[in-house]
């Protein structure tokens, strides 16, 4: 039962290192005085992103070693118990006014409106907290996400077996943006892929504060909780908060990037937020590609801006160099990266137009991921779409819910709201992006805050509607709340003996791993000495290295030079193989494997010569997708 508790031990001493090593940069940057929560977000943001550079520089210089990595944990770890410490004590602080800037409104309402009513501020933080609960549960069973056993977990456990960020040829994957990676090396390097995942967990924390961050100048802090509960409450978001993913670490940055860009440009604050809009941004492109898309978005929006009133123009032109520069200092080492290993930095994007490596390279529009196609009416009609039809676009599990759909007919009778102007037309052309580009329903969780921030303002304003508009109206958003809540606690029913200690981690992995058994084969009797070429992505549980056949095959064409079925096993033993997971789908469900592998290896046994392919393990898995699949793990026994 000590397993969960040392994992979850893991998550405070992350952010209380990330406190310490946050918190002397925020308060010299003067932000965020008189505000407890601002400051803390912020700095613990600003933290993370300096433990994550530092781990890049370790992996580049070949130092990444568990041992310091834990050592250095502990030490800043009681640091940030100090620091945390002071900034608490009242005698410490300074008292600052906190009369966020407001500006004339086209129709104004009263000033300042009244505070959210207690039922509604209660029930929204108790469905939150309940949502956060449900996660959490199941966050602390062991990771099964098959993007996170095959990228997200794996990439780093490789850099720390190897003690260094080198490059692999054969994950195409290894090139990417890895800023959280590096959080998940950390996780691994304290505990394991447990604690890694609480990392993502606790990132999903962190987009939940930023929202309160982003939307307290906007409406005030009592509604900006509301914004908060209600980003919680997003199913697609408590749902990535259940794995070691990236998409909520992205929404996380984005929103604290853009949160520092409305300060210093609608809010007319201190320009040194732009400093942070830069960390923040540079976190973000160091997260995912995607967030180019943001910033373009946010272009978009600073440059309609000053269409409207052309006195932001020096500010905003001023804002985006220094944004630009802190932002690409932060993120620019992974793309060099890239571009040293692959011949282009957004590898495996735009390669027809930069060159890259042509085992990976990958169309840019595929119009497999454009379901609704790219023309007006689908995107008129994408809202709908989206919402109804999620398994279209990525899978329900990533699903934004029916809230911002239902509260769209109140926004065309609300009053304008400076300060919503800027974040609405972001979320506007970060959308109308993202319908051209990729749509895929959790790229837009960098959105969700932003339209959180609407969808309070409308409710804000329903005060001035009709008492049966508004009674009608607020059972339905309730409805839609509570669903989100139910949605995490009931998907955590699976989890919760694990999560509580009563099932061991190997019986629970055994029962939804599809990959377990073979890798507990292949751990105990040849351990890291071996080389496994799988067809299966999922690589985490394997001890050994570990080949995707699929990249494999592409980058050497090695089915095309075998000419004899006899000598399939003599020509992987010569690559340098030791060992092949066939993995066939016998359903017409979830993912279907290429039938390469195991074609060769079946015309082998087929010819007679199965004297050095030997069967260790072979059994069939019902995953939880509704496929069966079947499992080979056979020994290359070959001797030269």
């Amino acid at each position: 039962m000590s397993a969960p508790l040392v994992s979850l031990a893991c998550l405070p001493a992350i952010a209380l290192t990330s406190y310490a090593l946050g918190r002397p940069i925020v308060r010299g940057f003067g932000v965020g005085r008189g505000d407890a929560l601002t400051s803390a977000v912020w700095s613990v943001a600003v933290g993370l992103v300096a433990a994550g550079l530092t781990l890049t520089g370790l992996g580049l210089l070949g130092l990444l070693y568990a041992p310091w990595i834990g050592v250095g944990t502990l030490l800043a770890c009681f640091g940030g118990i100090g620091q945390l410490v002071a900034a608490c004590d009242p005698t410490r602080r300074r008292v600052v006014s906190n009369d966020w800037p407001r500006g004339p409104l086209d129709h104004e309402p009263d000033a300042p409106w009244p505070e959210p009513p207690t039922w509604l501020k209660r029930g929204a933080m108790i469905l939150a907290a309940l949502a956060c609960a449900g996660s959490l549960v199941t966050a602390l069973a062991p990771p099964t996400a098959g993007d996170a056993l095959c990228y997200h977990l794996e990439l780093p456990k490789a850099f720390l077996a190897d003690h260094a960020l080198g490059h692999l040829p054969d994950s195409e994957n290894s090139t990417y943006p890895l800023l959280v990676e590096m959080w998940f090396l950390w996780g691994l390097a304290l505990d394991g892929g447990v604690a890694a995942q609480l990392v993502h967990w606790g990132l999903g924390m962190l987009l939940i504060l930023a929202s309160v961050v982003l939307a307290t100048p906007i409406v005030e802090r009592p509604w900006a909780w509301i914004v908060g509960a209600i980003v919680a409450l997003v199913p697609g978001v408590t749902n990535q908060m259940t794995a070691p993913l990236n998409d909520v670490a992205l929404a996380a940055f984005t929103t604290l990037a853009l949160a520092a860009w409305w300060r210093g440009t609608v809010g007319g604050e201190s320009r040194r937020w732009f400093v942070l809009a830069g960390v923040a941004g540079g976190a973000a492109l160091s997260t995912k590609y995607l967030a180019a898309l943001f910033a373009v978005a946010v272009g978009v929006a600073a440059a309609w801006s000053i269409v409207c009133d052309r006195r932001r123009c020096r500010v905003i032109v001023e804002g985006t160099a220094v944004v630009l520069t802190v932002a690409l200092s932060v993120s620019g080492v992974w793309y060099l990266r890239a571009a040293r290993h692959r011949g282009n930095p957004v590898y495996p994007f735009f390669s027809e137009v930069l060159g890259s490596d042509a085992a990976g390279a990958h169309e840019t529009l595929p119009e497999s991921k454009s379901p609704l196609g790219r023309n007006p009416v689908g995107l008129a009609t994408a809202a709908w779409h989206v919402t109804m039809h999620p398994e279209r676009f990525g899978g329900r599990g990533h699903q934004l819910g029916a809230l911002f759909l239902a509260a769209v007919p109140g926004i065309v009778l609300t009053r304008r709201l400076r300060g919503l102007g800027m974040i609405s037309a972001t979320a506007l052309a970060y959308c109308v992006a993202w319908y051209l580009l990729r749509q895929n329903v959790r790229f837009l969780l960098p959105v969700v805050p932003s339209l959180a921030v609407i969808v309070v303002w409308v409710w804000m304003e329903m005060s001035r509607f009709p008492r049966l508009a508004r009674w009608m109206a607020g059972g339905a958003f309730a409805m839609i709340l509570a669903v989100g809540a139910a949605v995490p606690v009931l998907r955590c029913r699976h989890q919760l003996a694990v999560a509580a200690g009563f099932e061991t981690r190997d019986a629970y992995l055994a029962r939804h791993e599809p990959t377990w058994q073979a890798a507990q084969v292949c751990n105990e009797l040849f351990g890291p000495g071996a080389h496994l070429l799988s067809q299966d992505h999922r690589a985490y549980h394997f001890r050994c290295r570990v080949t995707r056949e699929s990249v494999y095959r592409r980058r050497t064409r090695y089915d095309e030079r075998i000419a004899d079925p006899a000598t399939v096993a003599h020509a992987l033993a010569q690559a340098g193989f030791t060992h092949v997971l066939l993995a066939e789908n016998l359903s017409d469900r979830g993912i279907q494997y290429d039938p390469t592998l195991s074609r060769l290896v079946d015309a082998q046994s087929a010819a007679g010569q199965c004297d050095s392919l030997v069967r260790l393990v072979e059994y069939r898995f019902a995953d939880a997708d509704g496929a069966l699949r079947r499992y080979r793990l056979l020994w290359l026994r070959y001797e030269p």
